[in-house]
C-alpha cells in the first residue's frame, strides 16, 4: 500500500468512473485498475463492485475510505509542518491588546508564536477598548485581545473567550479599608472612585490612588505586580460575581495566512 494508491482509491470512490480517474491522474484506465486491484489485495478485501456499466463502493470500501481520507490529510498536515520548519511561515501578524493585558500570561502567547513561527513579524497596539475594536473592524489589526461584551460584538467579528478576570478594589496604605482582604461593594458607598472604563489610562488612575486621592476598581489583571512599595493596597471583593472577560477578537474576512497560525496556537493552548 502506497499513498498514491490511496490517492486513486478516493478519487475513483469520488467520481466512480476509472476515465475519470485516469484523467485526473493523465494516467492509463489500465494502470487505475492495476493499482486499485493490489491495494485490494493488500486489504484482502474487495473495496468495489463493478462491471462495464457501473462502479460502486462496497461496504468494507465505504468503511476504508473514511480511513483513506484521514491517512492522506494526516500525511498532507506533517508534510506542512517540516516545510514550514525547513523554511519556516513567513508572514505579517498585527495584534493589539487592553491596555493592562500585558500585565497577565498574555506573553506566553507571544513566546509560544514567535518560537514556532519566528519569521512572522508581530507588531503590537496598546489600546482602549473601543480604539481595538475599530482597529480589527477595519482590518488594521489582525487579532485583538479585548475586553467583551458579547452582545456588542459586531457581526463580521468572531471571539474566543481566552480568561475571566475578577474585579479588585485599590486603595492607598492609609485608608480605613487598607489592612482588609475583602470588602463588600456596599462598604465603597461615599468613596471618589476612580473605574475601569474604556479612555481610562490605568498608570494615571494608579497614580490618582498612590496620591490617595481616592480609590479605584479594576480588574485583576491591571493590578498583578503592583506592591505596597508602591503606596497601593490590593483588596478582594466579597461575593464577586462581575468580571471583566477578556476574548481574542478577530475580523472573519480577514484571511491573513498568519492569523490562521495564531488562532491553531490559542486552541492548543485550551487543550
Amino acid at each position: 500500500m502506497n499513498l498514491r494508491q490511496l490517492e486513486y482509491f478516493v478519487t475513483l470512490s469520488e467520481t466512480l468512473s476509472f476515465t475519470k480517474t485516469a484523467q485526473k491522474f493523465f494516467i492509463s484506465q489500465t494502470a487505475v485498475t492495476k493499482q486499485i486491484k493490489l491495494l485490494e489485495n493488500t486489504l484482502d478485501t474487495k473495496l468495489f463492485n463493478r462491471n462495464k456499466h457501473y462502479v460502486e463502493l462496497t461496504p468494507a470500501g465505504n468503511v476504508f475510505l473514511m480511513e483513506a481520507k484521514a491517512i492522506l490529510l494526516r500525511v498532507e498536515e506533517a508534510t506542512e509542518r517540516v516545510h514550514l520548519t525547513t523554511i519556516g511561515f513567513v508572514g505579517l501578524l498585527r495584534i493589539g491588546f487592553i491596555k493592562g493585558y500585558e500585565k497577565t500570561a498574555f506573553s506566553d502567547l507571544i513566546f509560544q508564536l514567535y518560537n514556532k513561527y519566528p519569521n512572522i513579524s508581530i507588531t503590537f497596539f496598546r489600546g482602549t477598548e473601543s480604539e481595538l475594536y475599530e482597529k480589527v473592524l477595519n482590518s488594521e489589526l489582525d487579532i485583538v485581545f479585548n475586553s467583551v461584551k458579547p452582545k456588542n460584538i459586531d457581526k463580521t467579528l468572531e471571539m474566543k473567550l481566552i480568561d475571566k478576570y475578577p474585579l479588585k478594589v485599590v486603595v492607598h496604605p492609609t485608608h480605613p479599608l487598607a489592612a482588609r482582604k475583602s470588602v463588600r461593594f456596599e462598604e465603597l458607598r461615599g468613596e471618589t472612585i476612580f473605574k475601569y472604563n474604556d479612555g481610562q489610562d490605568i498608570e494615571v488612575t494608579l497614580l490618582m490612588v498612590s496620591a490617595n486621592m481616592g480609590i479605584a476598581v479594576m480588574p485583576s489583571y491591571c493590578v498583578r505586580y503592583l506592591s505596597q512599595s508602591q503606596n497601593l493596597m490590593i483588596i478582594a471583593v466579597e461575593n464577586n460575581n462581575f468580571y471583566v472577560d477578556i476574548a481574542a477578537v478577530w475580523n472573519k474576512e480577514n484571511n491573513n495566512p498568519a492569523l490562521l497560525r495564531v488562532l491553531q496556537i490559542i486552541k492548543e493552548a485550551e487543550q
